[in-house]
């Protein structure tokens, strides 16, 4: 059985019968054409090639309900000027509808044309089109560097969010203040679409400024070390502890299936291993096999994931020392990027506009809040798929749309 692929133009190899032989149920929210196509490819696991920079731009029409993988194609591409072909082999393009021949657009004796709405798709300059698009073909590398400098794989895995709501707290602050950052952490989590608890919850998102901070995290270690860092091995603690950052992050994350299935059992080495034993570093004393391993063979493939990571809690300890000269705006937006995504540690960027560089240099250095990158990163990682294994690729791209408009 070949693999699926994924190389310029995506083609995935056939794991099922052909493409009208059955119905199964399909949900598939709107989104960005090649997404949505990735996703529906990984979900009925049937063979789709197309190009990514043809569908660029274009949505795709919600899936919701039985169809056969024919019919949920055609529903899925919608109104887009797109057809779909199947090659011998049953292999399903997506490819552009021919052009119609051009007729002879003058008005008749007695007509006149229809003046062109302002704002119209006809209205709009094609040399503002072409700057557009060279800004787009400009910021493209520069975005994609950024994503891959300031994010983490778990465990090269995937990227790490939230599923469930996020309940901020904040210690060390005088009321006012943290009041302020709790309710620019919310503002900003609300336009990532990132869920948010409500008043009354649970706190899973924690917030300590300190004088004090490897003291604080030290008692934290001999006192709460199961609830704060889980399973970390000893010397990953230590050396989180011993570096001297303005703010340390730390990220507990859980391993789930993409769409909440309990996947089918199955044996090491193949098999994921989804609990530690008690034998293993980690785990707690005692011994023994580990008690949970989890396979989902028949969906695995290079283009989509069957396990996501979501976070269960994030600890930041925040240096009081090295706030001199921060503002609690600049504050507050630096720790809803490092507290609502998981953000590579001591990250040094170049050119690229962001509230990460708090702490690089003097505070009146860095932006006064997160910049336009900063929001559409956040936006663009909670928008895309995370089963899809080019996400990183997946976030640049939407943040490049974000940005330029």
């Amino acid at each position: 059985m070949r693999t699926l692929i994924l190389v310029g133009v995506v083609g995935m190899s056939r794991l099922a019968p052909a493409a009208d032989s059955g119905t199964q149920l399909l949900t598939i929210p709107v989104e960005d054409l090649g997404t949505a196509l990735l996703t529906f490819a990984a979900l009925t696991h049937q063979q789709i090639a197309f190009d990514y920079k043809l569908v660029e731009g274009y949505k795709s029409t919600a899936l919701s309900g039985t169809y056969t993988v024919g019919e949920g194609l055609n529903v899925l591409i919608g109104d887009a000027p797109f057809q779909i072909k199947a090659t011998p082999s049953g292999v399903l393009t997506v490819a552009a509808k021919p052009v119609p021949a051009p007729e002879d657009t003058r008005a008749a004796p007695g007509q006149s044309s229809l003046p062109v709405a302002p704002g119209s798709s006809a209205s709009k300059s094609p040399q503002d089109e072409v700057i557009v698009s060279a800004r787009r073909t400009e910021l493209t590398p520069k975005v994609l560097a950024f994503v891959n400098q300031v994010s983490v794989l778990e465990q090269g895995e995937g990227l790490a969010r939230w599923h469930v709501p996020v309940c901020p707290e904040v210690t060390g602050l005088p009321r006012e203040d943290g009041e302020f950052i709790l309710g620019r952490v919310s503002e900003i989590a609300r336009e990532a679409r990132v869920p948010l608890a409500g008043e009354s919850c649970h706190p899973n998102l924690f917030v300590f400024v300190t004088d004090e901070p490897r003291q604080l995290l030290k008692a934290m270690e001999k006192q709460h070390r199961a609830v704060t860092f889980g399973n970390a091995p000893p010397d990953a603690i230590e050396e989180f502890i011993a570096t001297p950052r303005a703010a340390r992050v730390w990220y507990d994350s859980a391993m789930e299936t993409a769409d909440n299935v309990t996947p089918n059992h199955g044996f090491p080495p193949a098999a994921q291993i989804t609990q530690l034993s008690d034998s293993q570093p980690g785990g707690n004393e005692g011994g023994g096999l580990p008690p949970n391993v989890t396979s989902d063979w028949e969906r695995a493939s290079r283009v989509a994931r069957t396990m996501v990571w979501e976070f269960t809690y994030v600890y930041v300890v925040v240096d009081q020392r090295r706030l001199q000269g921060v503002t609690r705006g600049q504050l507050a937006d630096y720790l809803a990027m490092v507290g609502l995504a998981r953000i590579k540690p001591g990250v040094l960027l170049s050119d690229a506009p962001s509230i990460l560089s708090l702490f690089d240099d003097a505070p009146q250095a860095a932006p006064p809040r997160m910049s336009d990158w900063d929001h559409a990163f956040l936006k663009s990682l909670y928008a895309t798929q995370q089963v899809v294994t080019v996400q990183k690729s997946e976030i640049a791209l939407e943040m490049v749309r974000e940005i330029v408009h």
